[in-house]
């Protein structure tokens, strides 16, 4: 049966899994073309799940703070997952589902690249809906216009939904997209971030003022959680500038092996890369001892020589003074779509749990394979176009 709105308006734990299970089943069905989505999550139901979440991530600034009590709760946190429906429900079976004791921040990249973006983003949001304080959904570089036109949600919708119906969801999901907060500060000492630092208000290529020592050359002057705190979330699509400068960075900064402060991301043409120095400095002056990024696969750290390995799911990126920074990345044997000839990478991913009793700041990450066989399906984008170095 096709799924329906609660009369109630309650979305209850039940209630999402079953929309889980039929999603699952529908992407497994022999005679099911992508269309048939529709029937089994109707346009009707799609767009109340996009409204009811819009209503509460309106109420979150762009800085999150989730203060879990400190005895028996979990707080999982999720890289990327782009649309393997299979592999985040595989995540959520292993990481138990979210509930008032096992909470979950899930760091961005729900959609493009793999054939389930549109699934598996209405199931997060519909966890968000279910349980407001307890999950936890941030943005990342994909959750805005140029990427989804690129590489392959807005299309998805598209063909799932039909053109008119799914061109009407495209604009509400743009509109979430553009209210998913960029960062969650767990406890007291971690902050969760799709792709990494950030620039200073103004601290545009960096002048040195009276009072500020004069920055290397061409560094940025490093932002602060207070400026994270006030930041404008970015619009439908951070490109960079003004006030979108913070919401950019967030979104696409890397993290790099040597220590450079903090510098324009030459490489993705958006965003900063920046050094262990940077990172020990952000985590003394905001009081904090872990960052947890996502942003980066397997493909996007072949290319990036002395940076630690991720075909793990889990990398230490920097380990510093005042605590570390990890990458943690969910979506396992990543991209789904790869061209004639490239060898797939076959990579287990991982999330990782926080708990109270350490402060929620040492972090244990759970690696996992990719469920297979994965259901046929065909790209929604063009798979020649650009690796993960631009996006």
């Amino acid at each position: 049966a096709p799924a329906s709105w609660p009369k109630d308006g309650e979305i209850t734990p039940e209630w999402v899994r079953r929309l889980a299970s039929s999603m699952e089943a529908n992407t497994r069905d022999a005679d099911a073309t992508p269309r048939n989505l529709a029937r089994v999550c109707p346009k009707d139901v799609m767009a109340k799940l996009f409204g009811a979440a819009l209503e509460l991530l309106r109420e979150e600034r762009a800085l999150v703070a989730l203060d879990p009590p400190s005895r028996g709760v979990r707080v999982n946190v999720v890289g990327d997952t782009h649309g393997q429906l299979h592999d985040f429900l595989k995540l959520l079976d292993l990481a138990g589902a979210p509930s008032e004791t096992n909470w979950f921040v899930f760091n961005g990249d729900f959609v493009d690249r793999g054939a389930w973006g549109v699934e598996l983003f209405a199931l997060a949001l519909a966890w968000k809906v279910c349980l407001p304080a307890e999950v936890t959904l941030l943005r990342g570089n994909h959750e805005c216009e140029f990427c989804t036109e690129v590489y392959g949600y807005k299309r998805e919708l598209l063909v799932k939904y039909g053109n008119k119906d799914g061109r009407a969801l495209y604009r509400m999901f743009l509109k979430v997209a553009q209210e998913l907060p960029l960062a969650a500060r767990v406890g007291a000492k971690t902050l969760v971030l799709h792709g990494g630092l950030f620039r200073a208000p103004g601290g545009g290529s960096g002048g040195g003022g009276k009072k500020k020592p004069k920055p290397k050359k061409n560094a940025l002057v490093l932002g602060a959680l207070d400026d994270l705190a006030s930041a404008w979330k970015g619009g439908p699509d951070p490109d960079g500038e003004g006030d979108a400068a913070i919401a950019s960075d967030v979104l696409w900064s890397d993290p790099c092996c040597d220590s450079r402060g903090l510098v324009g991301n030459d490489n993705r043409g958006i965003g900063c890369l920046f050094g262990a120095d940077a990172t020990d400095a952000f985590l003394r002056d905001n009081g904090l001892t872990l960052i947890l990024r996502s942003h980066e696969g397997p493909d996007a750290r072949e290319d990036r020589v002395g940076m630690a390995d991720i075909t793990s799911g889990f990398a230490v990126d920097h380990d510093v003074e005042h605590g570390k920074l990890c990458t943690v990345f969910s979506a396992p044997d990543y991209p789904q779509f790869i061209e004639e000839g490239e060898r797939r990478n076959h990579n287990r991913a991982s999330y990782v749990v926080l708990t109270g009793e350490s402060g929620f700041c040492e972090p244990a990450p759970v690696s996992f394979t990719a469920v297979k066989p994965r259901p046929s399906s065909e790209p929604y984008y063009d798979v020649t176009v650009g690796g993960s170095d631009e996006e």
